[in-house]
C-alpha cells in the first residue's frame, strides 16, 4: 500500500473511532493522539545515602522495552520535598554499549552531595544516543 492510503486509514479510522461524525459543511475537530516513545523501564530503584561521606549510591535495572537494541544515558535526578531538583548528573548505561530488546541491565552510580539532607526523592531518566 502506498503512504498516502495508509495515512488515509489511519486518520479514517481515528476519525471513526472518536465517535465524531458529520456532513458536508460541519465543522468538528479530531482528537490529539498522544504517542510517546518507550524505550526503559526502570526496575527496582534503590538509593542508599551515606552521611558521613556525603555521597548517594543509586541501583537500578534498567530493562530495554523497545523493539531493538539501544544505547544511551540516565540522567540521575535528586528531589527536595517540594519536588525542585537540588542536583543532577548523567551516567552511561551498560558502559555504553547497547543492549537487546527484553534485556535488562544493572544499573550503579555514586555521587557526592553537598546538601544531602535535603534530598527527598530520586528520579531516572533515559536519554537514547
Amino acid at each position: 500500500m502506498s503512504r498516502s492510503v495508509l495515512c488515509t486509514l489511519f486518520f479514517s479510522a481515528i476519525f471513526f473511532l472518536s465517535g465524531v461524525t458529520g456532513q458536508a459543511g460541519q465543522s468538528g475537530h479530531l482528537p490529539s493522539v498522544d504517542v510517546q516513545a518507550r524505550f526503559i523501564v526502570v526496575d527496582e530503584l534503590n538509593a542508599e545515602f551515606h552521611k558521613d561521606t556525603g555521597t548517594i549510591t543509586v541501583t537500578a535495572l534498567i530493562r530495554n522495552v523497545s523493539r531493538s537494541k539501544i544505547k544511551g544515558y540516565a540522567t540521575i535526578y535528586y528531589l527536595s520535598a517540594e519536588g525542585q531538583e537540588i542536583y543532577s548528573y548523567e551516567e552511561e548505561v551498560n558502559e555504553g554499549e547497547p543492549f537487546d530488546h527484553g534485556v535488562s541491565v544493572t544499573f550503579e552510580s555514586t555521587a557526592k552531595i553537598s546538601n544531602i539532607d535535603k534530598i527527598a526523592s530520586i528520579s531516572v531518566d533515559f536519554t537514547q544516543t
